[in-house]
């Protein structure tokens, strides 16, 4: 740890963080999220251990300027805030379209009465002895 993570102040901090100094906590957050993705040891693995080092103290000054900017305003979240995205039986409705149960069990019906015809087709009638004529 250095001296000048220890000895940020609330400007640097939001500086650092690129959010201005009365930003809400979500937005502290959020920054801090961007950042940490950018500067986290372990996304750096063939850096060297100079570097990693480096990313190390970087991403410890991050942390640092992120629990200085939401101190006293409460527990800082371990995730960003994601929009509630509709529920999944809003986007997907049973029985819009083309793809209901009932549509598809109708064309299964028709296809299995296509092929029964074709095949009746395809032989003839039954009934009839091969070579012989009908007569009334």
């Amino acid at each position: 740890m250095t001296s000048s993570a220890a000895s940020l102040t609330r400007d640097e901090a939001a500086a650092l963080l690129g959010v201005p100094l009365g930003a809400p906590v979500s937005a502290v957050q959020h920054a801090y999220l961007r950042a940490a993705r950018r500067t986290h040891p372990d996304v750096l693995p063939d850096a060297d251990e100079r570097g990693r080092r480096a990313a190390a103290e970087a991403f410890d000054r991050l942390t640092r300027a992120r629990d200085l900017l939401v101190a006293g305003t409460g527990p800082v979240p371990s995730t960003p805030p994601v929009a509630a995205a509709a529920p999944a039986s809003d986007r997907y409705r049973r029985g819009r379209g083309l793809g209901g149960p009932l549509v598809v069990l109708a064309l299964l019906g028709f296809l299995l009465l296509a092929m029964v015809a074709v095949e009746e087709a395809s032989l003839g009638d039954p009934t009839q002895t091969p070579g012989a004529t009908s007569s009334p």
